[in-house]
């Protein structure tokens, strides 16, 4: 079975091709039936997709040697073009998949990233290897596809490659250097993750509050209590307030907390915002992981903007 990989893509063309290459060269040989890199998925904005904005210098040079075969001058530097010559040169067959979106809101990466898991590795099917690639594309476009990984279960493998002088080095498509101080690829941990249920509880009994009322911490508790026993009932107050009102997202507090006196609490307004995500139905789907029939998989995924090249 092929890898598919999710990639974010900036300026930087080399950013995605690096560690592609490596994997051909250096992985690829001994892994299972040879097919490293099936798939590419690139995430990107329209302006990069479309080469509104140019891309910075490109070579493509040979496989751990900074000699050029090609390099692209003004004029020519679309990088997601780049990016698909390099990869329809130096790979056999390979799918290529375009996903535009706005790389600097968080939501709609989330949401892009997690329907595109669930579109090639739906849960309850044996779907593809998904590897994703950290090095371009923004932070935020990051931050999602490492969300995605964690919360999902689906993405086993997260990677990057490092270019200690970015200035000089990063124009090149390859590695240039088997240096580990000059160029390197590296691997981060994707260790399973299950969500909390008493996270999702807390905030939907927030939610029955009256607008503008409070509600005291141990009436809070008393009311999980009674509605799932078996996640709350062995829980103390100061237990409750310590590893969960002080740390969860979402919660509004009255009173201080120096003082012990943060007493009253409601749902804020970032917690309405965060059980509206709980409540999508692709975020059910990447956090339930169970098996999906084809027709929920479309219908969960629809308005995904990707295009096969």
């Amino acid at each position: 079975m092929g890898v598919i990989h999710f990639a974010g893509l900036g300026k930087s063309p080399g950013a995605v091709t690096s560690g592609l290459s490596y994997l051909k060269h250096e992985v690829a040989p001994s892994f299972e039936d040879g097919n490293i890199v099936e798939a590419v998925i690139i995430f990107t904005s329209e302006e990069i997709a479309s080469g509104e904005e140019e891309s910075f210098l490109a070579e493509h040079n040979e496989y751990m040697q900074r000699s050029v075969r090609k390099t692209w001058t003004r004029g020519e530097r679309n990088a997601f073009q780049i990016v698909v010559q390099f990869l329809q040169r130096e790979f056999n067959d390979i799918e290529i998949h375009l996903v535009q979106i706005d790389v600097n809101d968080f939501s709609e990466c989330f949401e892009a990233v997690a329907k595109a898991i669930l579109r090639f590795h739906a849960p309850g099917k044996v779907g593809k290897h998904i590897w994703a690639n950290l090095t371009g594309g923004t932070n935020v476009l990051n931050a999602a596809f490492i969300q995605s990984a964690y919360l999902s279960g689906l993405v086993p493998k997260l990677y990057y490659t490092f270019v200690a002088n970015l200035r000089e080095d990063g124009k090149y498509l390859q590695p240039f250097s088997r240096e580990e101080n000059e160029f390197d690829y590296r691997e981060i941990y994707v260790l399973p993750t299950t969500f909390d249920e008493r996270y999702r509880y807390l905030l939907e009994e927030l939610k029955q509050l009256q607008p503008d009322k409070w509600m005291t911490k141990e009436e809070l508790l008393s009311r999980l209590k009674g509605r799932s026993p078996e996640l709350f009932e062995h829980l103390r107050i100061d237990e409750f307030t310590r590893n969960y009102l002080n740390v969860w997202p979402g919660i509004q507090r009255k009173g201080s907390r120096a003082a012990g006196q943060e007493n009253a609490v409601r749902l804020s307004r970032e917690g309405q915002r965060l059980l509206n995500l709980l409540e999508l139905p692709w975020f059910t789907a990447l956090l339930e992981r169970s098996a999906l029939t084809d027709e929920q998989r479309e219908r969960i995924t629809e308005g995904l903007n990707i295009r096969k090249l």
